[in-house]
């Protein structure tokens, strides 16, 4: 058993039997990370999240895996809905150097807590265009041995944009245009064949749809516009209904049913890879179908 025994989360609870050498997010595990001059592991997930325990399962239950990783990195454990403030900090810099952002937050940080690689799932052998987890650990472990000024450079560049990133955001509001341009980059890069957006596994986008449904109620003199995007809203719902996720006691289909909207399957919404993130989105996604009614 590792140091996440006495945790009172219950997603810490579900890793204190791995074999990974787990501490919580605190002064014991940060201090030791500079007492022996490893890097630090961070791991941020969530007990609802479907990808958060299959990476378990692969990775962090794995004897040889959970071996290196004790071995070569300080292994810390948070649960993002205990530590939002963590959650919400590195996940910044996960965006910032891969473009998206998700959970399993993978996120490796020297002992002064600078993160120098980030990245969600990993698998325990390369697929779906990601690297393989040990390859990454070894990868890294090495480049912490013989190229630790390059690691310190990355760092540097990382705080560096999020600190300029946070000025920004701090001295400048929000104008119509900005609204317009997200809306814009959301549109264009809709999957207007299977609905979403990206390559299956889809996951849905409540945050995305409830912002196009903002601001089209903000843009009503848009009239084309906001037809093509209630028109994008009513598509992706209707896919992830032909997948058949759940929301609460009602199927996504009876909701799209009141929209006189067809059934069939698409494929990419798979109920295996969906049900639990519904877990964490059903209430956005509830209040998004809610809000999409009062459209018509």
């Amino acid at each position: 058993m590792n140091h996440l025994s006495q945790s009172t989360s219950p997603y810490l609870l579900q890793h204190a039997n791995n074999p990974v050498d787990w501490y919580p997010w605190g002064e014991e595990a940060l201090a030791k990370a500079k007492k022996e001059d490893k890097p630090i592991f961070l791991s941020i997930g969530y007990a609802a999240c479907h990808w958060c325990h299959v990476m378990a399962h692969e990775s962090f239950e794995d004897r040889e895996t959970a071996d290196f990783m004790n071995e070569h990195f300080i292994n810390i454990k948070v649960d993002r809905e205990e530590r939002p403030d963590i959650d919400g900090i590195y996940m910044q810099a996960v965006i910032a150097m891969t473009g998206s952002g998700g959970w399993p937050m993978s996120v490796f940080l020297a002992p002064d807590l600078k993160p120098f690689y980030t990245g969600t799932y990993f698998p325990p052998v390369r697929r779906y265009n990601m690297p393989a987890f040990k390859d990454v650990l070894s990868g890294l472990a090495n480049a912490w041995k013989n190229d630790r000024s390059e690691i310190e450079k990355v760092g540097e560049q990382i705080i560096g944009h999020l600190r300029q990133q946070n000025k920004n955001e701090k001295s400048e509001l929000l104008s119509p245009e900005h609204f317009e341009s997200i809306a814009n980059a959301i549109t264009n890069s809709y999957d207007w064949g299977f609905g979403g957006w990206g390559d299956a596994p889809k996951f849905p986008q409540a945050m995305a749809l409830e912002f196009l449904l903002q601001h089209i109620t903000l843009s009503k003199d848009q009239t084309e516009g906001s037809e093509k995007t209630l028109k994008l809203i009513n598509h992706c719902l209707q896919a992830m209904s032909r997948g058949g996720l759940y929301i609460s006691a009602f199927r996504i289909n009876h909701l799209i049913t009141y929209l006189n909207l067809t059934h069939q399957f698409v494929p990419g919404w798979r109920i295996d890879f969906c049900r639990q993130w519904l877990c964490f989105t059903n209430p956005h996604l509830s209040l998004h179908i809610s809000h999409t009614m009062l459209a018509y």
